[in-house]
């Protein structure tokens, strides 16, 4: 039986001063209180804290792993998100206060739609981007699936963040081998899309984690290499990425959330690549971004899978 050929071997980053980084921004973050001043509400609760992105996902390369944080809040309402046309900046910038008086090391660079972005100081050695993103909090994938499909199709993308905690899951389930073709695909495109440069058409580390992933798949299924795989996959004029066979045929991913039949409401047309998370993603369009000299390559305004 053919199968994929071994990767060459991507070195893993040393992440020890990264994640010793986000234990400090976390510490300082649970201390963040709910509490009001006058009718002023001040700040809000911290139901969790979960390190999403590439660090979050074990796929990180050499000199390319900020750090993407995602608060999980019982008192965002999902509504009051919607409604707002800022829509996460009135929750974002309590914590970028809170954190401006209380992290040493903090230095702010902006404040978008959807994320606090910083650069930490953790040691005069070890300067750090950080993009904070909040979101309500769901008891399960299932209430948030039901959210969406209340909710304009054309605002679905104003959620995707929420996803975080169920795709960080998803990414620890896959295998080493996996692992290691992705960070092959991501030194291959910090190469041809240099951060910083500016550039369009850059695609996120999410969806060529997924691309590899469905790719990998592909080729232990039809006995063939997984470059082989990969070229099948991506020059599909109607690309259709899902998690899960129609029908009663064998599901070809063991750790999904839902079935492409359960959520058909929520899918969107093709070319499509489906967060395997969430539904109603299409990361092949939500994970292709533009930006100038000087910005940050993964900007989640964008709705960033």
């Amino acid at each position: 039986m053919a199968s994929p050929v071994s990767p060459g071997d991507v070195p893993i980053p040393n992440l020890t001063d990264a994640n010793c980084a986000v234990k400090e921004i976390v510490e300082c973050i649970q201390s963040f209180q709910s509490y009001s001043v006058g009718e002023e509400q001040v700040g809000f609760s911290v139901r969790d804290i979960i390190k999403a992105g590439s660090l979050g996902h074990g796929t990180s390369v050499e000199g390319n792993y900020d750090i993407d944080l995602v608060i999980y809040s019982t008192e965002i309402s999902a509504y009051d998100v919607l409604r707002a046309e800022s829509h996460f900046q009135p929750w974002l910038r309590r914590i970028y206060h809170f954190l401006a008086n209380n992290l040493k090391g903090f230095k702010f660079e902006a404040l978008k739609n959807r994320s606090l972005q910083f650069i930490y100081h953790h040691t005069s050695s070890c300067v750090i981007k950080v993009d904070l993103l909040v979101s309500p909090y769901w008891e399960s994938c299932e209430d948030f699936y039901n959210f969406l499909k209340k909710i304009p199709e054309d605002k679905r993308t104003i959620f995707t963040v929420c996803a975080s905690r169920w795709q960080r899951e998803f990414m620890s389930r896959q295998p080493p081998i996996v692992k290691n073709f992705i960070r092959q695909a991501k030194k291959w495109r910090d190469d041809t899309w240099p951060e910083g440069k500016g550039c369009e058409g850059r695609p996120s580390s999410y969806l060529i984690s997924l691309l590899v992933i469905k790719a990998y798949n592909i080729a232990r299924s039809q006995r063939i290499s997984f470059a082989e795989g990969i070229i099948r996959l991506v020059h599909r004029k109607m690309l259709n990425v899902h998690w899960g066979r129609r029908g009663k045929k064998k599901q070809d991913m063991k750790n999904r959330f839902y079935t492409p039949k359960q959520q058909i409401k929520l899918l969107p047309s093709r070319p499509r690549v489906i967060d395997p998370a969430n539904p109603a993603n299409n990361v092949w369009v939500s994970g292709i971004a533009g930006y100038k000299p000087g910005e940050r390559a993964g900007n989640y305004d964008g709705g960033d899978g």
